[in-house]
């Protein structure tokens, strides 16, 4: 069944700015992440041919696959999988690091930018539902992980992201994503170190990026819903 990407972005942006009016947010606001894991590079590069800019990739050899073969500056390509420390000698070229989700990676990543004069623009990744099956910081360790990691050089955290638990009830998944939002706006109202910023809240997939957005996401990585056939969806 041919996939038509550019026709399903729109439709996605169309219920993104639903949602996000009713919840009173301007939906210029929200940055879309094309989660292109599973995508061809024609689809791809169709999507960019319509104006899109944001992209998302789970691994890091594929996303560098993509990034070599589609050399477009003004292209930001987000790296929102679990990062395993071998591989940080290759993720400069990534925009935006969403999957910031334990101390030793931190350290590592830390040591890597100090050795090669970089700076990885992170989002602390957040593991809201205390899912043994996910990454990432609890929620009440937060404020505690953004201190220590202000005292690294070569990290600059720019927000907050979740996955929540896949098989959840939609009341759930809603209470999760306003536990996030209460707690994103809440750092963002607090004296933070200066290289830890507020900017970004990233939550929300395929199955339930409208929630996030009514929640208070203004990042959203949808994949399947752009790139997959009706009756082909993943959950991303």
């Amino acid at each position: 069944m041919t996939v038509n990407a550019v026709r399903n972005l729109e439709k996605v942006k169309e219920k993104i700015a639903l949602a996000a009016k009713e919840a009173g947010t301007d939906p210029q606001d929200i940055t879309l992440v094309a989660v292109s894991k599973y995508a061809s590079l024609k689809a791809v590069k169709e999507l960019i041919a319509a104006g899109h800019r944001d992209f998302g990739e789970n691994r890091v050899k594929d996303g560098l696959g993509k990034l070599e073969a589609i050399a477009e500056a003004d292209i930001r390509w987000h790296m929102i999988g679990r990062l395993q420390t071998n591989k940080l000698k290759y993720i400069s070229p990534f925009y935006l690091i969403q999957s910031l989700d334990r101390w030793d990676l931190a350290v590592k990543m830390s040591e890597y930018a100090r050795r090669h004069e970089l700076t990885y623009q992170c989002l602390v990744q957040v593991n809201v539902a205390n899912d043994p099956a996910k990454g990432g910081i609890r929620l009440e360790e937060v404020e505690d992980f953004l201190i220590r990691v202000a005292a690294l050089e070569g990290l600059s955290i720019r927000g907050l992201m979740t996955i929540t638990a896949l098989d959840a009830e939609e009341a759930q998944t809603r209470a999760w994503f306003e536990r996030m939002a209460t707690k994103f706006r809440q750092l963002g109202k607090q004296s933070l170190p200066a290289s830890v910023r507020m900017d970004w809240l990233s939550m929300g997939m395929s199955a339930d990026y409208e929630m996030a957005v009514a929640a208070g996401a203004n990042l959203v990585r949808v994949g399947s819903a752009i790139f997959a056939a009706k009756g082909d969806e993943d959950a991303t």
